[in-house]
């Protein structure tokens, strides 16, 4: 193992997990995370989106929902009554599609089920049935969650399919949405699955989550001397005047097909992509595309010849396995013209190739006529290949849409912005009968049932609007009313407000819920997974017998959630007492909004957008959502996460080798931000190693005899608080990295620091700073924190106690502010005695009580604002130094001085300064035990060096060392 032995690993892995052991029954002995409504009490809403339950959780998971826990362990210290429920998602093809692989009896998923996700293969004969393989990875999940130690309300646990109660509450909300309108029946292009035949939403994909249907361009080129068009799929139809020639990949297979009644060539992708949006097609012949090279086609609108030529480049599952070559605006064109160049090539084919010559078609500020050209020699892409070429694609594309303009060789489109004859000159092509619209993913979605998707356009389909510009416009003003942490990510929100369309919301195959209207269709993955946040409410009800799933009809909960109908009259309908109705509607009116709900950065682009934009249509402003945290997407030592590769990390697995709480406080300490963390043993040993010094720390403190407090013991305790209060501030906002780092990092370096400081520790205030400190270590290292907190004799649960004090007295402030003078002594010593080796004397020289007191008063007033030289400032310099020449300088410096002191409050600094001489001679026995020195502190005027002392400034003092006898 890394900087540790396998018999130090053991030892220390076996001291952890024994504390956790010892903890844990404490939380369920107490129920302390059991959450009741308490009036009169603030309360906090946090919740992770559920996991999906077709494999083992991972620590992806346990970042998320670790961050979450430490918000809320940090709330409840902070006297809030706070709610943190769980649930397993079990909606969709995922779990159904692992079963059917099982049973078709595929090595590969059998091989991940058993080597990766450690199912024991007792098991895996029963993995043909979904609900099994559910309530399997459900049971797993749930014994992990409690070891991983997060402070959940397990009365509120429930899954999302083969369970009435959520089904009912499912049925619910898309009554409710289809009454207001937010729910249609339409033809739409979806991303489809051609094996469940059903739409593919990103949860029910194995790739490409986030990918949305495109529309894309075919554009008919008519073959010469034959009746048939060579169809190519294009972006940007306005660049059909600079096209020079037409790609096809030689070695993929091409179909000549009647396409409504007209003889296409296409990719045999294509031909099988076509039928499903709404084309009649006939398959005639297959053949390789090498058959189609150098025969020649006319180009429509502009009716000039050009070749067919070869590009492996050419991708046979995209589009049409067709594209016109476009090398004055397209870098990818002319990357393969030269590359085509530079191979062995037939003399005809090379002929034809040497003759081609691009058309510049585009006038845009900042290139000449070829930017295509112009952008790769910019960014030095020299080859197909190379990662560069899509970067010049973007930026030549971008700017050309943007800023663009037709040349005079693009006969009545000439002068017309590219924006606006993109769309003409194909709506032309589309009236000649030379283009029609395709669909396509611009990058491959494969859905979980391992089959490569396509888009489809699908007819009488049900369809949430998001396209609409009312809830749009409602979903921007519940964004501008929450808290997004980190702040940067509120943008990438508004981003996919404005881009989203309407989405299919079922699908006809998979586990969920049955669409209540209409019940050949079962509400999809994401669909079902927006505001379930408000059944947490209900369904502890329902887990303790007292309501039944029968009972939960839409009336109930209209009349739970948005106060509609009449009390008497629904307890009679559903035979509910009025006390147990009214009973849950406070409940959730106590509860509800959601304060934070934390997740990974993917989920922006769909569920966290569509958790707004669901709140918004079923719920009052007052019960839209506060805040929404992410973090970053975790890597396995620098790689993403695959099973399939091997680079995948469960819970258990880190559980079983580090514990919880190195595993907690490495997650933590890995990411901030949107930053991605990376998961490595490297750096949880690492953990692992600073978690059990701090055992071995409180195992060690002992009792000792009480003694006399002195200042730095004092000190200790204040700077504890001062820490609080920055954790406090961290955590607030959600940057748990730093609030950790100071909270376990830096509040042990001002440990050591008191250690160093004290000739003798004082035992009782060590155990008493512990004690304060396992506070603040709660949230990210509980059981650790718990253990220490007994061990030093404080009895009951951190959860119960109070968070750190954080109100510093002016003593303690004073204390905090002499100690930070010290430290920058002691920086400034150690400099001087590395270039002044082998003395043993050090004199001390503060400014004098004139200087003092001259340069307090004048600086005073300015600490925490905008600190510049001024006239008077240098006036009364002079008064001091006699020299106007020298005040200047010294100005300067003083200047630079209260910038370093400009963290601290003003009358903290006024008092040092007051008090400064007083403080240098409580530190000289310090100084001198520490640093072998005899320290003698003066007043400027009386120092031996008066030329250096001069030098003095308040907190400033000029050190002077030298070789004694």
């Amino acid at each position: 193992m890394d900087e540790l032995s396998e018999a130090e690993y053991a030892k220390k892995i076996a001291r952890i997990k024994q504390i956790e052991e010892k903890i844990q029954p404490l939380w369920e002995e107490k129920k302390v995370y059991e959450a009741e409504p308490v009036e009169g009490k603030p309360k906090k809403f946090v919740t992770f989106p559920y996991p999906y339950m077709n494999g083992p959780l991972h620590v992806g998971h346990a970042l998320s929902s670790t961050r979450v826990d430490v918000y809320a362990r940090y709330m409840r210290l902070q006297g809030y009554n706070v709610l943190y429920p769980f649930a397993w998602h079990w909606t969709g093809e995922p779990i159904v599609g692992l079963a059917k692989r099982v049973a078709k009896g595929e090595q590969k998923t059998i091989d991940i089920l058993t080597k990766v996700d450690g199912v024991p293969t007792e098991h895996l004969s029963k993995f043909t049935d979904p609900f099994y393989v559910a309530n399997y990875y459900t049971a797993e999940g749930k014994k992990v969650v409690k070891r991983l130690g997060l402070s959940i309300d397990w009365r509120r646990e429930f899954t999302t399919a083969h369970n009435e109660g959520y089904s009912r509450f499912v049925a619910w909300q898309y009554l409710t949405l289809r009454e207001k309108g937010y729910i249609v029946k339409g033809t739409h292009p979806v991303v489809w699955c051609p094996n469940d035949k059903s739409p593919t939403g990103d949860h029910d994909r194995a790739e490409g989550e986030g990918v949305s249907p495109d529309e894309m361009s075919l554009v008919k080129f008519r073959l010469l001397k034959e009746d048939a068009f060579l169809v190519a799929a294009t972006y940007r139809p306005e660049t059909i005047f600079g096209a020079t020639n037409l790609w096809v990949n030689p070695k993929a297979l091409y179909v000549e097909a009647l396409v409504d009644g007209e003889r296409w060539i296409v990719s045999e992708y294509a031909a099988k992509v076509l039928p499903e949006q709404k084309h009649v097609v006939k398959v005639i012949r297959s053949f390789l595309g090498e058959e189609l090279l150098l025969k020649e086609v006319e180009t429509p609108l502009t009716a000039r010849r050009l070749p067919v030529l070869p590009a492996e480049f050419v991708d046979p599952t995209f589009g049409t396995g067709v594209v016109y070559s476009v090398p004055a605006h397209a870098p990818y064109d002319y990357l393969a013209l030269n590359d085509l160049k530079n191979k062995e090539l037939s003399s005809e084919l090379r002929k034809v190739v040497e003759e081609i010559r691009p058309i510049s078609i585009i006038s845009v500020s900042g290139y000449g006529d070829f930017p295509a050209i112009e952008e790769c020699k910019r960014l030095g892409v020299e080859s197909q290949k190379d990662p560069k070429a899509e970067k010049a694609t973007e930026n030549v594309y971008k700017l050309e849409y943007n800023k663009g303009v037709m040349k005079e060789n693009c006969g009545k489109y000439s002068g017309k912005r590219v924006s606006d004859a993109k769309v003409e000159i194909f709506n032309e092509l589309l009236k000649m009968g030379l283009g029609a619209v395709f669909y396509d993913t611009p990058k491959p979605v494969i859905c979980r049932c391992g089959t490569r998707c396509i888009v489809k356009i699908l007819e009488d389909q049900w369809f949430l609007k998001y396209g609409d510009p009312s809830w749009k416009a409602q979903a921007r003003k519940a964004l501008s009313l929450m808290k997004i942490f980190p702040e940067e990510a509120r943008q990438w929100f508004l981003d996919v407000i404005e881009w989203l369309q309407d989405k299919p919301c079922t699908r006809k195959s998979g586990m969920g819920t049955p669409l209540p209207w209409d019940t050949e269709w079962i509400i999809e993955t994401l669909s079902d997974s927006t505001v379930y946040m408000a059944y947490y409410t209900v369904s502890k009800y329902v887990n303790q017998n007292l309501i039944k799933p029968s009972q939960l009809t839409k009336e109930f909960f209209d009349y739970v959630f948005l106060g509609v109908g009449d009390l008497t009259q629904l307890s009679t309908q559903i035979g509910l007492s009025k006390e147990l109705i009214q009973k849950v509607r406070q409940e959730f009116l106590y509860w509800y909004p959601v304060d934070l709900r934390n997740s990974a950065k993917e989920l922006i682009a769909n569920h966290l957008t569509f958790f707004i934009f669901h709140h918004c249509a079923l719920f009052p402003e007052n019960l839209w959502p506060k805040a929404i945290s992410v973090n970053g997407l975790i890597t396995v030592n620098g790689e993403p996460m695959h099973k399939s590769k091997g680079n995948y990390v469960s819970i258990k697995a880190a559980l079983e080798k580090y514990g919880a709480d190195v595993s907690r406080c490495t997650l933590i300490n890995g990411t901030e931000s949107l930053d991605d963390p990376d998961w490595n043993d490297k750096a949880a040993l690492n953990m692992l190693d600073k978690i059990h010094s701090f055992i071995e720390l409180v195992a060690h403190i002992g009792n000792g005899e009480p003694v006399e407090t002195l200042d730095i013991d004092k000190w200790l305790l204040a700077r504890l608080k001062q820490r609080a209060k920055e954790v406090a501030q961290h955590l607030e906002e959600m940057r748990t990295r730093s609030a950790f780092n100071i909270a376990f990092f830096e509040v042990w370096e001002d440990y050591k620091r008191y250690l160093k400081r004290c000739a003798k520790p004082n035992t009782s205030v060590q155990r008493m700073f512990i004690a304060e400190w396992s506070k603040l270590l709660h949230p990210f290292m509980p059981h650790v924190a718990q253990w220490a907190y007994n061990e030093l004799g404080f009895h009951g649960l951190i959860e119960q106690a109070k968070y750190p004090d954080t109100q510093i007295t002016d003593e303690e402030a004073l204390l905090l502010i002499r100690e930070e003078y010290l430290i920058k002594i002691e920086e400034d010593l150690t400099n001087l005695m590395r270039m002044m080796q082998g003395s043993n004397e050090l004199e001390i020289a503060y400014a004098t009580s004139k200087k003092r007191y001259v340069v307090l008063s004048m600086i005073n007033s300015k600490l925490g604002d905008n600190l510049r030289v001024t006239p008077e400032m240098i006036e009364r310099l002079s008064e001091i130094t006699k020299e106007k020449s020298k005040a200047g300088a010294i100005a300067q410096k003083i200047i630079k001085l209260i910038a370093e002191w400009k963290a601290y409050p003003r009358e903290w600094v006024a008092k040092m300064i007051e008090r400064e001489s007083e403080a240098l001679c409580s530190f000289a026995p310090y100084l001198e035990r520490v640093y072998g020195l005899k320290v003698k502190v003066v007043d400027e005027e009386h120092s031996e060096d008066q030329k250096r002392a001069s030098l003095s400034l308040p907190l400033k003092p000029s050190l002077t060392l030298k070789k004694g006898p």
